[in-house]
């Protein structure tokens, strides 16, 4: 698969420091890993001054009891999360438990009828998401 430009441009969270002295830049389909993992760190509406429901409720389902039903009303948050995004058109979600209470996300984003990204996540106890 090809590196998929439009998915933008944006300043690498790490903040890490160019030879130059600049900020770093993340492009491509890097971008659109950070951009999600972001959207689902920040409680929604944590940045209503800059974003229209920006950031998602799915550390609210953290204690809820290990059922299928959970996952199904988590799933539903996330699709709408993701929604908010214009790079999200056609996707879809699997989530199911991993160890300790975490859980485990998957996300497949088609693009066009070639190209396909398959994006890996995990909820953890703490409510922290991070790439997998």
């Amino acid at each position: 698969m090809e590196d998929i430009i439009e998915l933008g441009t944006d300043i690498n969270s790490n903040w890490n420091l160019t030879s130059d002295g600049d900020l770093e830049l993340i492009s491509g389909e890097a971008n659109l890993v950070q951009a999600t993992r972001n959207r689902l760190n920040n409680i929604l509406d944590s940045f209503d001054d800059y974003y229209y429901q920006y950031g998602s409720v799915l550390s609210r389902f953290l204690g809820w009891k290990r059922r299928d039903i959970t996952l199904k009303f988590m799933r539903i948050e996330l699709e709408a999360c993701l929604k908010q995004d214009p790079r999200y058109n056609d996707f879809t979600i699997d989530l199911e438990y991993a160890d300790k209470g975490s859980i485990q996300i998957s996300i497949d984003v088609n693009f066009d009828d070639d190209t396909e990204l398959n994006l890996e996540y995990l909820l953890g106890a703490d409510g922290t998401v991070i790439e997998v």
